[in-house]
C-alpha cells in the first residue's frame, strides 16, 4: 500500500462530502485544515476520479504519492507516530 497526500481548495464549501469520501480509505490522517494523508493500493488518479465526484467545477484537488523523502516539522508524536509507522 502507498500513502497519498490530498489537498483541496473548496470553492463550492462542499466539505462533508469530500471528508466523508476521503475517510472512506479507512488508513487516514487530517492533517491540517484541507490536507490530508491516506494509506490505499488504489492510484492517485483512482482516488481524484473518486473525490472529484463531490467537488464542483471551481474546487481545486490534488492527490500526490508520498515518497519516502519527506520532512515535518511542529506535529505531535501521535503524527510523527503515524508517518513513520507508514514508512513514506
Amino acid at each position: 500500500m502507498a500513502v497519498y497526500c490530498i489537498s483541496y481548495d473548496l470553492k463550492s464549501k462542499n466539505y462533508n462530502s469530500i471528508i466523508e469520501a476521503i475517510k472512506s480509505y479507512g488508513l487516514w490522517w487530517h492533517q491540517s485544515e484541507s490536507t490530508w494523508f491516506i494509506q490505499t493500493t488504489q492510484t492517485s488518479r483512482e482516488i481524484i476520479d473518486n473525490i472529484r465526484n463531490f467537488t464542483s467545477g471551481n474546487d481545486k484537488l490534488i492527490v500526490i504519492r508520498v515518497q519516502n523523502d519527506w520532512w515535518a516539522s511542529g506535529h505531535t508524536e501521535e503524527e510523527y507516530k503515524w508517518m513513520r509507522e507508514r514508512k513514506f
